[in-house]
């Protein structure tokens, strides 16, 4: 909200115009210049100057501002505490969504757990799109919970390991790193040393809450806790997950 007053109050570089002698004129200048012209009604006169000149010509500017600085923090992940890099670089989580995928090539079976982290905004929108926004980093938590049978269940809070995948009663958990640079080309990193805690999980695995430490093949290594709510269309996201990158 501050930074939003503040661009409203700095009218001297929003919104510059010349006088016919050359000189810039601003529109700070504009409500002081009339306004000392009618010094009996100057608080009536700056009041109503301050609204004709400034919200016509800044509300557009000012609804910028407030967008931008809502748009420097993560779309889905408010309650994402990771840290950590990834190819070599600090990663800040932009956007987060909790996805069950039907036919991921990864998966044991169908309605496994991912939770996907990127740090470009908008990721269900590129995901049901197929336009992938690049440069940009993806980090993918994989969840699956067994029953006796092997049959995939809900995930209860515990231990997963990157061990046992659609084993009886298994908990597995494992994470992955992508990376789509300027040219669309995608990397993938792996783990060496894996940590995942399930905190909280709601039924049919949503929301989910956990912490993670891990460490990949780069030197790489990610910690902190994700809470994840946010869905997006099953189909699409399988179609993501198991496709490469076109970028847009």
């Amino acid at each position: 909200m501050r930074r939003c007053i503040s661009i409203l109050v700095d009218s001297e570089r929003l919104a510059p115009s010349r006088s016919p002698s050359g000189r810039r004129k601003t529109a700070t200048g504009i409500v002081l210049a009339h306004c000392a012209r009618h010094p009996i009604a100057y608080n009536r006169c700056m009041g109503e100057l301050h609204v004709k000149y400034l919200s016509a010509g800044f509300i557009g500017l000012l609804a910028f501002g407030c967008a931008s600085s809502a748009g420097s923090s993560p779309d889905n992940s408010v309650e994402s505490g990771l840290s950590g890099t990834a190819f070599g670089q600090p990663f800040t989580v932009r956007d987060t969504l909790l996805v069950h995928p039907q036919s991921w090539k990864s998966a044991s079976a169908p309605g496994s757990t991912a939770i996907l982290l990127t740090d470009t905004p908008n990721l269900c929108a590129q995901i049901t799109s197929r336009k992938t926004t690049a440069p940009g980093r993806l980090v993918i938590v994989a969840l699956e919970q067994s029953a006796a049978d092997g049959s995939l269940v809900d995930l209860d809070p515990g231990q997963f390991t990157d061990q046992g995948q659609g084993t009886p009663l298994s908990h597995y958990g494992e994470v992955f790193l992508g990376d789509v640079d300027v040219q669309c080309h995608y990397s993938k990193l792996f783990t060496d040393q894996s940590s995942i805690q399930v905190t909280a999980a709601g039924p049919k695995s949503s929301p989910v809450s956990l912490t993670l430490d891990v460490h990949f093949t780069s030197g790489d290594s990610l910690k902190g806790s994700i809470s994840a709510t946010t869905e997006c269309d099953e189909t699409a996201v399988d179609t993501y997950l198991n496709s490469s990158p076109i970028c847009g």
